[in-house]
């Protein structure tokens, strides 16, 4: 979906519209290995109201996600409920500009064009900074063997046994105590 600016009435305009999985499926690679989906339409509720120099998107958007848990890969489902407040402003770079460390009250900010609102690309950022950095199904999970690929929250690993599995085991041969004279 894209706003072109000029369209939003000075009093502002409210965009309400359901994200299904068709839409997450754009964002998402298809060889993505945690299979993010949508377990229901994701409720997107936003006000955009523009000023001068920017324009602020504000709103809720509310669903129930399911991702991979990263050590076993089984499904976990994840509840979605992120308030949306930022400021969008024409970008005004040159060529010649240098990037520079930003600070925490800039990262409320974000740059466009300045004639179209890409409300889509909104949409899939703010569900992908919601998801937390590791994902577990719960905070004992075993996750996979390396070795067989056996899920050992379900099953026993089917490796034979070895003495050691370290890559520093060679080295215990290395360092034998002198013998005593």
């Amino acid at each position: 979906m894209r706003v072109r600016v000029d369209e939003i009435p000075d009093s502002g305009r409210t965009l309400g519209f359901h994200w299904d999985q068709e839409m997450l499926g754009r964002f998402v690679p298809p060889d993505d290995p945690f299979s993010l989906k949508l377990l229901k339409p994701v409720n997107v509720v936003l006000f955009l109201e523009k000023s001068a120099d920017h324009v602020r998107v504000t709103g809720t958007i509310k669903g129930d996600l399911e991702v991979a848990c990263h050590r076993c890969l089984n499904p976990v489902a994840l509840p979605l409920d992120e308030r949306v407040d930022m400021y969008l402003v024409a970008e005004a770079r040159t060529e010649g500009d240098e990037e520079e460390e930003l600070d925490s009250d800039v990262l409320l900010y974000e740059f466009f064009d300045g004639e179209v609102i890409e409300v889509d690309e909104l949409v899939a950022e703010q569900i992908f900074l919601a998801l937390p950095v590791k994902v577990l199904c719960s905070e004992n999970c075993r996750g996979i063997c390396p070795g067989c690929g056996a899920n050992l929250n379900d099953e026993a690993c089917g490796c034979k046994p070895e003495a050691s599995r370290s890559a520093f085991a060679n080295l215990v041969g290395l360092k034998k105590p002198e013998p005593e004279q």
